[in-house]
């Protein structure tokens, strides 16, 4: 709309206010396609021919909500309110007493739990004092993990089944990740999921750093805030991986500061029941926290076998595992009973031996 004098320019700077509303993707998409139908010109649709005439809207209160860092190259946006106090507080105590000190010096990527080796020159480690465990929940998740995936679905549009479980980060003083990039030769990482459970003060480090930002903004500086989602994109629209995605977590300096870091990873491809199902089973036990032979056999599956067909076959291997498992079970029952068996047998063979000689004593006494 355009004023029709200067008057009617004036009035409207003085007295109308045109509000900005933020909404979430799949909202937005509702909203502007909410008086389509099939006959409808996707073109007409695109300039909102598709809107309808009145939307009433509600205060979001702690919903969560969009501000975009950059828009194009990388693509990276923050969403507030993502998790509650309690969904941050409750994934910390999952974690807690399974972290194990990254090690990525070896030169050995593994890929399971997404932590690739260092590029660094001289053998120095990228992951510097963190300590990190995945929890593989997955299918069988609890209630705060089920609504936190269904949360981020909806407001991200990226559809559960491509999700990672959660890579739980914890930093101290000293702690940082070096620049690098969110890669998986075995699984593709469209996107990357950064979620903050604790607030760290200013001044104290551990900042999310985008330094390479390539439509002429100025790089992007993340100060941690509890239940704030940071998404950058790691491949275009094309799946290109993105360079300009090189992104790291400044040295955390404050010398009580522990920070605590969630990662999600969304895969260009939807995760099989070996991933999603099985190996969440197998972890249980242990609090989600996967036995290390199963991130060895699969980096050796794929160090013989080539990565297309080393995934394949870790899959099958999974997927039967619990089938020999069972036979396993099976067999150790059988023999069990079958050992329980012959003792009653041996028992009661022994017991009429026994009556017999004492019989027999009785009849050589009489005679």
């Amino acid at each position: 709309l355009e004023a029709e004098s200067e008057e009617e320019a004036k009035y409207a700077e003085e007295n109308i206010d045109i509000p900005i509303v933020m909404v979430s993707l799949q909202a937005g998409n509702v909203i502007t396609t909410a008086m389509a139908t099939d006959a409808s010109d996707p073109n007409e649709i695109n300039r909102g021919a598709g809107l309808p005439d009145r939307v009433r809207l509600y205060a979001g209160g702690d919903r969560p909500f969009f501000e975009d860092a950059v828009s194009k190259t990388p693509v990276v946006y923050l969403i507030h309110n993502m998790l509650t106090s309690e969904e941050c507080d409750a994934l910390i105590g999952m974690a807690e007493g399974k972290y194990d000190r990254v090690d990525d010096t070896t030169g050995i990527n593994n890929y399971l739990d997404n932590t690739m080796a260092s590029t660094e020159a001289n053998g120095e480690p990228s992951a510097v004092n963190v300590d990190r465990v995945t929890l593989w929940k997955g299918g069988i998740a609890g209630k705060v993990i089920k609504d936190v995936d269904e949360r981020i679905s909806q407001v991200t549009g990226f559809p559960p089944e491509h999700f990672s479980d959660f890579q739980m980060n914890k930093h101290v003083k000293g702690s940082a990740h070096l620049p690098h990039f969110d890669v998986n030769e075995a699984n593709g990482v469209m996107a990357t999921i950064t979620l903050f459970l604790n607030d760290v003060e200013d001044g104290d480090g551990g900042e999310l750093f985008y330094p390479n930002p390539l439509d002429g903004g100025t790089p992007v500086m993340v100060r941690p805030r509890k239940g704030l989602a940071v998404v950058h994109h790691n491949t275009d629209e094309n799946y290109v991986f993105d360079k300009s995605t090189i992104n790291e977590e400044l040295v955390v300096t404050g010398s009580s500061t522990v920070k605590y870091v969630a990662k999600k990873y969304v895969y260009l491809n939807p995760q099989p029941n070996a991933m999603r199902v099985v190996l969440p089973l197998i972890a249980l036990p242990f609090g989600g926290k996967l036995p290390a032979i199963f991130s060895t056999l699969y980096i050796a599956l794929i160090d013989k076998f080539g990565v297309e067909t080393g995934v394949t076959y870790f899959q099958k291997v999974i997927v039967m595992l619990p089938v020999f498992l069972l036979l396993v079970l099976a067999s150790a029952v059988s023999d069990a009973v079958q050992k329980k068996l012959k003792e009653g047998k041996d028992g009661k063979k022994k017991e009429s031996n026994e009556k017999t000689t004492k019989k027999t004593k009785k009849s050589k006494k009489s005679d």
